[in-house]
């Protein structure tokens, strides 16, 4: 079963985590990484994630707001990510810092990320048909959804930096 991502603004991980640790839900990983979001039109994904010991380009495709993995491109290095995002045509990119920690969770996937150093978003990955149940168990309220890539919701608040390729 694939599953899709849906995304959260939230004030504070509090809720989350008190959830997370009465169920025991097991710590999965920590990373802090930077992501290169291409820039174009449409809600559809395509960044360059460097990690500490790896560098992807992601593809995502988006449907109602839900973000599913389509495709991971292991490159080199930075330069070679830039490369090739430069190859498929693009010009600019957005730079986005990650810092999250991801749970195992009742068959899925809740993540606690921390953007750019300035928001709180939460980020529940699980089969499609399960976000609701989960997003009413952690008090997300549909207000709450952030139904666009991370790197246009900081352009729409006024927080975005973007890069040449």
């Amino acid at each position: 079963m694939k599953y899709q991502e849906k995304k959260y603004k939230t004030d504070s991980f509090k809720l989350a985590l008190d959830i997370l640790s009465k169920s025991n839900a097991p710590k999965e990983k920590e990373v802090v990484n930077t992501h290169y979001y291409a820039q174009k039109e449409g809600n559809d994904v395509v960044k360059l994630v460097v990690f500490a010991d790896r560098c992807e380009i992601h593809t995502l495709s988006e449907t109602q707001g839900k973000y599913a993995l389509t495709q991971k491109i292991p490159v080199i290095n930075t330069e070679a990510g830039f490369q090739w995002l430069k190859d498929q045509g693009y010009k600019m990119a957005d730079v986005v810092k990650m810092a999250y920690t991801d749970y195992q969770y009742k068959g899925g996937i809740v993540g606690l990320y921390t953007i750019n150093d300035s928001f709180y978003s939460i980020i529940l990955d699980f089969p499609n048909g399960e976000h609701d149940e989960r997003e009413i168990e952690f008090g997300l309220s549909q207000n709450d959804v952030i139904t666009m890539p991370y790197n246009k919701y900081l352009e729409n608040i006024g927080k975005s930096k973007s890069m040449s390729l």
